[in-house]
């Protein structure tokens, strides 16, 4: 319904300065760059709280092979492993509990480590659609900071639940882990969508979940040290993460906002320049998410189909190239550790690089917004894979590792491409889409091991390993094809579902509102001083 003209003769305006501060960049450091800092340290502990068990169990299980293998230099944690014999049930009985008792190993089989390892995938996956949702009716900092409080107390007290309840308590607090874990990128993106001017998306976007790959170097290494060294012990791992979490935590929620016009200490430059860049709701809205309307654009589907090849490719880096690196390539175990950590440092570096550059070139009209996203998608997929092809066929292995650090500073480039651009289409359903998204990846990545196991029966050859990579190479490929020639970047029309009427002029009401009333409220706060 449209608002009567009389309103808005009864609210002071001026276009001309309304239209400086909207077209002007506020100046130094502002409150959105507090939130992008925030959502970065949550990924870092996210992935860090996710990935530390991967590493600590070698430590934790009881095995001959144990004094003689270095846990700092695994590889980057896998859903697999296969490290112990299979000469025990599985389940802990401890008696004489003391507080020393849990630094004590375990006997568990391949089969069990797997159930403690999958059970976070399982609740992982099973719990992002009602996140999604979550995050979109509350806002994304309620849902970011249960996730991180609750991931914080498990991990704090898995060295107590393992003594007490053995595999089966576990893998419930690693299932739960996994659920709650599940908030994080729906809301992540729900906030960004709030947070994020058209002008800054991409480079925001990528200095945000440059924290994902980053928190996966960091808890491998301090995860791996800790467990080697006798003065500390696998559990100080999990005390440390855990209390970082708790830390984090709190961080977020007193420097942290859902909305812009919610942080006291925002300023009414910074505000309407957000609020005015934007296409998501700035005022809290009970919106029903369009699923209908949202599954019959090309679009979605496109990010849809392209987030779940990635991710089959990330699942493939991650957890069998390690493999593959010590059968064929026949690298060392301590090399490998090192090497492994290497493509994700550069693809930490290049999200940075690649968010700074397609702003840039949006910015100056070198090309159009949709053109971008096409561009880095192609990059973050169609380049990667060919890079990764090219690995599994060279068997110098300084080459090999320079290609898969090719393959994955490029995989960067999907930040910029699919990922931002389910904000571009709808940024009030942002987080559905990311959940939808992940739910789809995640399922799709289930099928790596099956495929790489039903072609790899020796893992020393070379030619089957060739095969996998050819299949994976053309699944990015497939999926990137569908993405560009369905991409777009104007905001849809679904994405304002249950507006009966969007008038602009309502908008720039809103935003006098709000920079008054916060003019309003700083001005009695400085008055009580």
């Amino acid at each position: 319904m449209a608002v009567d003209k009389v309103v808005y003769d009864s609210v002071p305006t001026n276009e001309r300065n309304l239209e400086s501060l909207v077209h002007t960049s506020p100046k130094g450091w502002g409150v959105r760059h507090v939130q992008i800092l925030l959502i970065f340290f949550c990924l870092v502990m996210g992935l860090s709280m996710r990935s530390q068990l991967s590493v600590l169990m070698v430590a934790m299980i009881n095995t001959t092979d144990h004094e003689h293998y270095s846990i700092a230099n695994r590889s980057i944690p896998s859903n697999s492993t296969s490290i112990i014999g299979d000469n025990s049930e599985g389940y802990s009985k401890v008696q004489n509990i003391s507080p020393w008792s849990v630094y004590r190993t375990y006997e568990w089989n391949k089969s069990t480590q797997e159930i403690i390892m999958y059970s976070f995938f399982v609740g992982y996956t099973s719990m992002q659609m009602p996140m999604g949702w979550f995050a979109q009716k509350f806002g994304g900092k309620i849902p970011i900071m249960v996730a991180l409080g609750v991931n914080g107390v498990l991990c704090i007290c898995t060295p107590w639940i393992v003594l007490m309840g053995g595999w089966i308590s576990t893998s419930v607090c690693r299932l739960l882990q996994g659920m709650t874990q599940a908030a994080f990128y729906p809301s992540m993106h729900t906030m960004l969508a709030k947070w994020t001017p058209l002008r800054e998306r991409a480079r925001l976007t990528t200095y945000a979940y440059s924290g994902s790959p980053i928190g996966t170097i960091i808890a491998f290494q301090i995860s791996g040290f800790l467990a080697d060294n006798p003065a500390f012990g696998w559990p100080v791992s999990f005390w440390l993460f855990g209390s970082l979490s708790l830390i984090v935590c709190g961080l977020i929620g007193y420097f942290g906002a859902a909305l812009p016009h919610e942080h006291p200490n925002i300023s009414a430059e910074e505000l309407v320049y957000i609020m005015e860049d934007c296409d998501a709701d700035m005022v809290p809205k009970r919106r029903k998410t369009p699923w209908r309307e949202m599954l019959k654009c090309p679009s979605i589907w496109g990010i849809l189909i392209t987030q779940s090849g990635s991710s089959a490719a990330s699942l493939l880096i991650m957890a069998e190239i390690p493999l593959y690196m010590r059968n064929v390539l026949g690298v060392e175990l301590k090399k490998n550790g090192i090497y492994s950590s290497l493509p994700y440092m550069a693809m930490s570096v290049m999200s940075l690089i690649f968010g700074n550059l397609a702003d840039f070139v949006s910015n100056r009209n070198i090309l159009k917004v949709v053109n971008i996203r096409r561009v880095g998608n192609t990059i973050g997929m169609a380049v990667s894979g060919l890079f990764l092809l090219a690995f599994s066929f060279t068997k110098n292995t300084l080459l090999a590792v320079c290609l898969l650090i090719l393959a994955m500073a490029m995989h960067s480039g999907i930040n910029v491409g699919f990922t931002v651009n389910q904000i571009d289409l709808a940024p009030n359903f942002a987080g559905s889409i990311m959940a939808l998204g992940n739910m789809m990846g995640n399922l799709t990545g289930l099928l790596v091991p099956v495929v790489v196991s039903n072609i790899v029966a020796d893992v020393k050859n070379p030619r089957q390993w060739q095969i996998v990579f050819i299949i994976f190479t053309a699944i990015q490929f497939i999926s990137n094809t569908i993405f560009v020639i369905f991409a777009k970047a104007e905001v849809q029309p679904w994405n304002f579902y249950g507006d009966e009427e969007r008038d602009s002029e309502e908008k720039v009401l809103s935003l006098m509102e709000y920079t008054k009333d916060i003019k309003t409220d700083k001005n009695k706060q400085e008055q009580k001083f």
